[in-house]
């Protein structure tokens, strides 16, 4: 699988896709989740927040949007990642959910395209010549129809 960054907009996208026609006249399958990661405070934000007391840690959400094939799923996929840092959190705030919660396109949408929320990526994988091509047909068509 050879793996690349797409310069195509995570909204123009999105809203493509919401088209139901098009997904059925390019035979998609579309999943998005989202999830939680909890990591370590950056040093900066650990000396501005030492006064509090408390062990904190940072936590982000995570959007994935995945666009496959319906016929040969694994010959690409296109993958929309919008990772957004919420903040930091302390112990005895509310646990934060585990493990990847499966949510629909309108709502991949709203909370993490229409809400402009952290950094957005494109990236794509394709399996050989003939898988690029087809992917780049997908892409011509959301390039050629801008809303």
């Amino acid at each position: 699988m050879e793996t690349y960054t797409i310069d195509l907009a995570p909204d123009q996208i999105v809203r493509w896709l919401l088209d139901e026609n098009r997904l059925r006249a390019f035979d998609l399958l579309v999943s998005a989740t989202r999830s939680y990661r909890v990591g370590a405070l950056s040093g900066e934000e650990r000396a501005r927040l030492r006064d509090a007391g408390e062990e904190l840690s940072e936590i982000s959400e995570v959007g994935i949007l995945e666009v496959r094939p319906r016929q040969k799923p694994h010959r690409w996929v296109l993958r929309v990642r919008v990772e957004d840092d919420i903040g930091p959190r302390a112990p005895m705030d509310e646990p934060v959910p585990e493990g990847e919660e499966e949510i629909d396109l309108p709502t991949f949408q709203k909370e993490f395209i229409k809400a402009n929320r952290g950094i957005a990526e494109v990236s794509t994988e394709v399996e050989g010549p003939a898988a690029k091509a087809s992917l780049n047909k997908l892409l011509r068509a959301m390039l050629t129809d801008r809303h």
